[in-house]
């Protein structure tokens, strides 16, 4: 009985030493495992920042979740945080705006630590259908704002009859995100896939200009002349796409540049968007891929470099085309 006794006090004692290391652990690095700078990092090296026209500043890249979802998106957000990035790009049609939301809580890091972008899908543009596609977004968050929202394309699929009725309704949904922008709740307004005649359309109802557009953008798309026309409007360009279009990161131009530098051709042709001072958005689900995605900030293209990759821009698109929308 004697021996019992001294082995069940003995098991007590180890067991509240443990959970005493434990509760230490969990204290310094705070919930979800997260340290002050990242999951299981001490130290995690964020993303420069630039000012949009609202004033607000925007990490220059940002981590996008297109076509991930579940646990392999829960994953990555978390090697995501770790390495730096606080800029996590979703949309209500991802359907993956809550995922991102829970990463939020999960990080422990405060809600002004990240810059969050969600979009208005095409079926929800109007009056009505945009009020409570916001609302949507804001509780799959968990947030009480959203750092940037955009209109995520300028037409409607199959709810607008005409060229007219599609204008009507783009209006009508930028009327009501500068009613929720006022009220402070989407902190900057922007669109996503608009050429210069679908921001001149917004530009003609809005009081509040567009702060981002954000369009496929890399090598192979240069989009110069849609540049030239948001850098006149004071609209900054967000890239997506720069690391994912069809062929870009086999291109032999892009290797030899990559090789010269010791990098991956993704490093090399997200750098070239940064260096043309677009932000730009990374996606990945491998851990070791998304933080080197984040080692932009140590190395520098020369201007024949970033000449050799601007002598590919071909037009050719590897996304969605919206050019020819009304």
């Amino acid at each position: 009985m004697r021996w019992c006794l001294v082995l069940v006090l003995f098991l007590t004692l180890s067991s509240v030493a443990v959970a005493a290391k434990a509760a230490k652990i969990i204290a310094k690095k705070g919930p979800g495992g997260f340290s002050a700078n990242g999951f299981g990092k001490k130290t995690a090296t964020l993303s420069p920042t630039v000012k949009l026209n609202t004033g607000a500043e925007i990490p220059v890249l940002g981590f996008g979740t297109y076509r991930t979802g579940g646990p392999e998106l829960q994953v990555a957000l978390r090697h995501a945080i770790a390495a730096g990035y606080r800029h996590l790009d979703t949309a209500s049609c991802y359907n993956n705006e809550a995922i991102v939301g829970a990463a939020l809580k999960e990080s422990g890091l405060p809600r002004e630590s990240f810059f969050i972008t969600t979009k208005l899908w095409c079926t929800d543009h109007g009056t009505e259908r945009t009020r409570k596609a916001i609302k949507a977004s804001l509780e799959n968050l968990g947030t009480g704002y959203i750092d940037l929202y955009l209109i995520h394309a300028p037409w409607q699929l199959d709810i607008a009859k005409s060229p007219e009725e599609v204008s009507m309704l783009r209006r009508e949904s930028w009327r009501v995100m500068e009613e929720f922008h006022r009220d402070g709740v989407l902190r900057a307004l922007g669109v996503s896939n608009f050429e210069p005649r679908h921001i001149d359309d917004i530009l003609a109802c809005a009081g509040v200009k567009p702060a981002v557009n954000q369009v496929e953008r890399h090598a192979y798309l240069a989009q110069t002349e849609l540049r030239e026309y948001c850098a006149r409007h004071e609209i900054l360009l967000e890239a997506y796409g720069s690391a994912g279009a069809k062929g870009l990161l086999e291109d032999p131009v892009v290797r030899a540049i990559a090789a010269a530098h010791g990098r991956t051709a993704a490093q090399v042709s997200l750098k070239y968007s940064v260096q043309r001072g677009i932000v730009v958005l990374a996606k990945s689900v491998t851990e070791k891929r998304i933080a080197q995605n984040a080692k932009l900030f140590d190395f520098e293209l020369s201007e024949e470099d970033l000449a050799k990759l601007e002598a590919l821009d071909c037009g050719k698109r590897s996304y969605w085309d919206n050019s020819n929308a009304p």
